[in-house]
């Protein structure tokens, strides 16, 4: 019995929306039917279309209409229709038999045949086009957690950071729970999924799915780079023998796309970035590093600057530049300039070897492909996970990852954990070439007058302030502290001025905020620090994080899986603001000798893996050949 009303009770919020579905089928296919049988004089009684909306209802509960796997694209939905189609044709007919004009046994017939065309084309509907919902404000998926453990804590922000998801976080199950003990309290929130931290033991996963069985309820992990190269694919039978196939997340597309050519002669050019000499982010740094030394070795260069942040010159240290306007809004700086650039470069006979960066700029790949050019593509970090982009932005990012897998000719990532996200979300390989550091001395380059601190004596954050950098949270954490380090905070919110002027609140009265710093003063900076601070939690690899360590920086660094795979087992990580602030006084307390020991092997660490010569030679094989 418990069984059965598990079939037919209203659980779920797309039980409700497909309930309606049905009914307005129902009465589609009544009218559908009627208007086949032209020139009869007939009714059916209201009482009667109501029964049949709920044999409607309550059949397709209990075939599997309901189900979670009836609303993923592709899944079999013409045997359960039938059935349903079936039952409700046999009731048509009663109906048809007991009423005193009824319509005719023709009827339904007919009517059982709309009824399973109708079915079947709602759950295709449904499938399809449920993420547009979210447009409208509607999104009916609810899911529920397992523990409170930080992963699970900062997987929930990831999911939950960007507005307009199509689903809901509404619950946590406590974890260590027995496996029929934890499936009821999941029942009982009436959630479409369970979401499982990656730690958990398969045993004890496998225990839960047993007790999960028959509520129809989604369990959820997210995966990790060990996991995509031994994942269960399917079952197949070998002389009636289960087998589990192991294919892993096999990508369809392959990371190489077009062969590369040695032109070396007529140079590459670089789009996609602010321009050079770099004075705002990553990418600028990386297309200053890689121009250089591609110029040093023969290779002509030509970077497309922005003309609010270029300094208008038409060659820098051997490097052509090319200044073109853009609309300076948080929309359309990049993408305007961009399309700018690849137009200017088409039309001007530029090299035929493009080194584009960040997935935003996608859309121009396919022009600059028609015009026979080869584009080397490095997507960035999953930035439509920042929390500062509306639907209309994530959109793009999205449509940005989706062009860029189909179009580019090389794909390039710069982390494992977006390589993998690639490989799992769009069957696509791509090349992942770590970011680079540039190798600095402690003490080697002197602090300037802007940031008046004394040396070895202050904690360095480096960081655009935005919400998912955690700005707030490293201000707070250090004005908790008893050790007298000071802090200095490079950096700016350029689009949320609510959040700056939280954060010089909440920051501690010796604090330093100078801004934006560049150059020689950010060299002296990251040379001279007790300890550096890395808060960001989206993204792939980090470039300030990269540059700290190449400085032989103690780092802390906010435990996310992007992080780790940058700070390895040389950084100290922390989850939340009170294990920050634990970490900041431990750092102060630090005997010399054993805070040099670390500074040296966190260099090590970072020549080993993080080179701008080695990067600079990984693209060079991906645009010219090797």
């Amino acid at each position: 019995m418990r069984r059965w009303t598990r079939h037919v009770v209203m659980r779920r919020r797309s039980d409700w929306l497909l309930a309606l579905l049905d009914v307005a089928v129902t009465l589609a296919a009544a009218g559908v039917a009627r208007s086949l049988l032209v020139g009869r004089d007939w009714t059916i009684e209201p009482w009667g279309l109501v029964l049949l909306a709920a044999v409607v209802v309550v059949c397709g509960r209990a075939v599997g209409l309901y189900r979670r796997a009836a609303l993923r694209p592709g899944s079999a939905l013409l045997e359960p229709s039938a059935g349903t189609a079936l039952v409700a044709g046999l009731v048509a007919a009663t109906v048809v038999a007991v009423s005193p004009r009824g319509p005719g046994y023709a009827w339904a017939a007919l009517f059982g045949t709309a009824i399973l065309a109708g079915l079947v084309a709602s759950r295709w509907a449904v499938a399809r086009g449920r993420r547009a919902l979210t447009l409208v404000g509607i999104g009916f998926d609810r899911y529920a957690v397992l523990g409170d453990s930080p992963q699970m804590r900062r997987l929930i922000a990831d999911l939950t950071r960007a507005a307009g998801a199509p689903y809901r976080i509404v619950g946590t199950v406590p974890e260590g729970l027995p496996a029929l003990s934890c499936a009821e309290a999941v029942a009982e929130l009436s959630v479409d999924g369970l979401i499982l931290p990656p730690h958990l033991d398969p045993a004890d996963v496998g225990a839960l799915a047993r007790a999960l069985a028959g509520y129809d309820i989604d369990m959820l992990v997210a995966p990790r780079p060990q996991d995509v190269d031994a994942q269960v694919t399917s079952v197949t039978h070998l002389q009636g023998i289960p087998m589990l196939r192991l294919g892993g997340a096999a990508p369809r597309r392959v990371a190489v796309r077009a062969r590369a050519r040695d032109r070396r002669a007529s140079g590459v050019a670089i789009l996609g970035t602010r321009g050079i000499p770099a004075a705002y982010g990553g990418f600028e740094t990386f297309a200053e590093q890689l121009a250089h030394r591609f110029v040093s070795e023969g290779t002509p260069v030509t970077v497309y600057c922005r003309s609010h942040f270029s300094t208008g010159d038409r060659e820098f240290e051997g490097i052509k530049l090319v200044t073109l306007p853009t609309i300076r809004t948080k929309y359309l700086d990049t993408i305007v300039h961009t399309v700018l650039s690849a137009a200017h470069l088409i039309l001007t006979g530029g090299p035929r070897d493009v080194l584009l960066c960040n997935a935003a700029n996608a859309p121009v790949v396919p022009l600059l492909r028609l015009a026979g050019r080869r584009v080397v593509l490095n997507v960035d970090g999953l930035e439509w996970r920042r929390g500062k982009w509306g639907v209309l932005g994530r959109s793009w990012y999205r449509m940005g990852e989706w062009l860029s897998v189909r179009t580019a000719s090389v794909l390039v990532t710069d982390a494992e954990e977006v390589r993998t996200y690639y490989r799992v979300r769009h069957e696509t390989d791509s090349v992942m070439v770590p970011y680079g550091a540039e190798q600095i001395a402690r003490g080697s380059v002197p602090l300037t007058e802007r940031t008046p601190v004394e040396p070895g004596r202050y904690v360095l954050f480096v960081s655009r302030w935005e919400r998912e950098n955690n700005p707030l949270l490293v201000a707070r954490a250090h004005a908790a502290t008893r050790c007298d380090a000071t802090l200095v905070m490079l950096g700016e919110a350029a689009y949320d001025e609510s959040l700056e002027q939280k954060v010089r609140d909440a920051a501690r009265s010796d604090a330093c905020l100078p801004g934006a710093v560049y150059g020689d003063g950010y060299r002296g900076l990251i040379a001279n620090a007790l300890c550096y601070v890395h808060a960001t939690e989206v993204g792939g690899t980090h470039p300030a994080l990269i540059e700290a360590m190449g400085a032989g920086n103690l780092c802390l660094v906010l435990d996310t899986p992007e992080n780790r795979e940058v700070g390895s087992d040389v950084a100290w990580y922390f989850a939340d603001g009170p294990e920050l602030t634990k970490l900041i006084e431990h750092a102060a307390e630090l005997d010399p000798r054993e805070l040099a020991a670390i500074r040296r092997a966190t260099s090590v660490s970072a020549a080993a893996r993080f080179s701008w010569d080695a990067v600079a030679r990984d693209y060079d094989a991906l645009l010219f050949g090797a």
